[in-house]
């Protein structure tokens, strides 16, 4: 087992959703722009974070315009940065713009004695992911190269459903081909992702499976339909990787980042 005596801090942050334009997505929305700087502000600096993840629907309009506003917003930021495409993202246009001078997209980085592996489970054109042949077997080499390296991997659909009916008909379809993998190497801790706007937590074996709020808009855990959570304020997750294969994680919500509710007539 590789070993390091300080812990690593990997924070996680997702689904900003950035228009082409600064300002609301759609009505009832707050700015995107101004929530994503408002998590960027509360990020805490004592212990900072050792990595950054960013975990997909980064734009709404994936458009250069879009990720050269991100990478404005980022550049402030010291700490290497992953970036992961979500279904609202464009990979192609969103590695253009961000590497390298900004974050990788869809690598992977070594934290001490662990190991953060971003995959692709963007589809053109669909809301539900997929893994392709190519990004598992991109994972199984990079497993099989750190067999005692405690691992964390990250995508942007989540592989198993959520109790929300509309939203589990777009998590990752053929979630097996993802833990056929995962399966045969007992390193792996962690499976992170983003996509849901909502904090989740749940295990498959020696895995734990967890969802991140959004810092745009929350939504409604176990609804059936499309629904905002107005009275959630949106957050970000902090995972303390210790040197012996353990961590902790939790949410923090950042105030003043709800949805301000128009008056009653």
């Amino acid at each position: 087992m590789h070993t390091m005596r300080t812990t690593q801090r990997l924070i996680q942050i997702s689904d900003t959703h950035l228009g082409r334009d600064p300002g609301p997505i759609r009505a009832g929305y707050p700015d995107s722009d101004t929530q994503l700087e408002r998590i960027l502000d509360a990020l805490p600096r004592e212990p900072a974070a050792d990595v950054l993840l960013l975990s997909g629907d980064l734009a709404e309009d994936p458009e250069p315009v879009t990720y050269a506003r991100l990478t404005k917003l980022l550049r402030a930021r010291h700490e290497p940065m992953l970036a992961l495409a979500g279904n609202h993202d464009d990979s192609n246009t969103l590695r253009a713009a961000l590497e390298p001078g900004t974050c990788q997209v869809h690598g992977e980085i070594i934290l001490g004695p662990w190991k953060l592996i971003g995959l692709d489970s963007s589809t053109p054109g669909e809301a539900a992911g997929r893994l392709d042949a190519a990004e598992c077997e991109r994972l199984e080499r990079s497993l099989a190269a750190d067999p005692d390296r405690p691992t964390v991997v990250a995508l942007h659909h989540p592989p198993v459903t959520i109790g929300s009916a509309w939203m589990d008909r777009m998590r990752l379809l053929e979630p097996e081909t993802l833990f056929a993998v995962l399966d045969r190497h007992p390193q792996v801790r962690a499976c992170l992702f983003g996509h849901i706007h909502q904090d989740f937590r749940t295990r498959r074996g020696s895995i734990e499976l967890l969802g991140c709020p959004s810092t745009c808009v929350q939504f409604t855990p176990g609804s059936e339909a499309f629904a905002v959570d107005a009275a959630m304020e949106a957050g970000y997750r902090i995972l303390d990787l210790h040197p012996d294969g353990r961590f902790d994680t939790q949410v923090v919500r950042v105030p003043g980042t709800r949805i301000a509710m128009e008056p009653s007539a």
